[in-house]
């Protein structure tokens, strides 16, 4: 129930950073110099696969949304996870993956 609540929580982040970025693009350019920067998140991180834990992070966001019903959210979460996807894989060969190379 913990992981549940956290992930709704990621959800809810994501849908506030859409409504946030759809204000942005709507409001004049002049505007922009007026908002406030937004403060850096202190996280104790001590993860040798950060963004192997990524990933399985945002698989799990990526269920939820689907089961939430959200399209955008949906599509916000299948465009990080396809950058996290390419991160990945440029850090890999196939071998380190198990595919068999000749």
């Amino acid at each position: 129930m913990e992981l549940l609540a956290e992930m709704r929580a990621m959800i809810d982040a994501a849908r506030h950073v859409i409504e946030v970025s759809q204000t942005a693009c709507a409001r004049p350019a002049g505007e922009e110099a007026a908002l406030q920067e937004p403060h850096a998140v202190d996280l104790q991180i001590e993860s040798s696969d950060l963004l192997g834990d990524i990933s399985d992070n945002l698989l799990i966001a990526y269920h939820l949304a689907k089961h939430d019903g959200d399209p955008t959210t949906v599509a916000l979460i299948e465009k990080v996870l396809f950058h996290v996807g390419r991160r990945l894989a440029s850090g890999m060969s196939p071998a380190d993956v198990g595919i068999p190379c000749h």
